[in-house]
């Protein structure tokens, strides 16, 4: 069976995740998408959210999800992200990894599971999306437009700090910018290291021996400084113009429903690691 009929055979009314590379970031940052939405609840009747980068989109749902829990029922979610490949390969660190993930973009495999996905997703939540690279539709959208801009698309520097910078003005006073793969933040990395790989998509840094994404850490610092940051995913809110820290302390753990039983239990494992450190 080809990809395309494997996608039309799927059941309609579920998402399709169970793909070994269909969830990228660690099923926990889910978690946290999620306590974005409830973090706002409050403060917010409906909830405008841009994403960027959104491959299958897992994420998508999540968010989605949060959105139906915490009953923003007149809420959008946009999403933008080529899918098409863009993977360097003479740098990259995992050779196998990125010819995958090359190979699923190339067959449109990537993009149709993305449509599938979005499908599923109750009417009650209006769903679009922008085929294209972020730096050729960002600037052509409306000042203040959204309560949630999450950014997770290319990792080198050069495109994350675009990312950033062209997304500050969308978001909307009270509203949070937020991203994934903040493996590490700047006060912990050898910095003259990361500035010689900023181009590179994932290194180990030599100061304390983990892996981590130097443009994602390099360009969040640049902007922010310190950040919010739960278990690699990353939020400051706009208050009057100024972008502060905020708390997820509290929030309700909600696991999504559409994560296998593997990424439950991966995300189970990780905030129980994690969750006595929650600010």
């Amino acid at each position: 069976m080809n990809d395309i009929n494997f996608i039309k055979s799927l059941n309609k009314t579920k998402p399709f995740l169970d793909h070994k590379n269909a969830v990228l970031s660690a099923p926990i940052r889910h978690l946290f998408m999620i306590g974005v939405i409830w973090y706002l609840n409050k403060t917010k009747k409906n909830i405008d959210l841009l994403e960027i980068g959104s491959w299958f989109g897992a994420s998508t749902l999540s968010w989605a999800q949060g959105l139906l829990k915490y009953k923003k029922l007149n809420s959008s979610i946009t999403c933008i992200d080529a899918w098409e490949p863009f993977f360097d390969m003479e740098t990259h660190a995992d050779q196998n990894y990125a010819s995958e993930m090359e190979q699923l973009l190339e067959t449109e495999f990537a993009y149709n599971v993305f449509l599938h996905n979005i499908r599923t997703i109750k009417k009650e939540i209006k769903t679009q999306h922008y085929r294209g690279k972020s730096e050729n539709i960002l600037h052509q959208l409306k000042d203040e437009i959204y309560d949630v801009v999450f950014i997770d698309a290319d990792h080198a520097y050069n495109s994350v700090s675009k990312d950033i910078k062209s997304s500050l003005r969308l978001v909307k006073d009270g509203g949070i910018i937020c991203g994934d793969d903040l493996n590490l933040q700047f006060h912990e990395i050898d910095k003259d290291f990361a500035n010689k790989n900023k181009h590179k998509d994932f290194i180990k840094d030599p100061r304390v021996n983990k892996n981590y994404h130097p443009g994602v850490t390099l360009a969040v610092a640049e902007e922010f400084g310190e950040v919010s940051s739960w278990g690699g995913f990353w939020g400051m809110q706009k208050i009057n113009n100024e972008w502060i820290k905020f708390s997820l302390k509290k929030m309700e753990v909600v696991y999504p429903s559409h994560f296998t039983k593997m990424h439950i239990e991966k995300a189970k494992s990780h905030f129980d690691d994690i969750k006595d450190s929650l600010y």
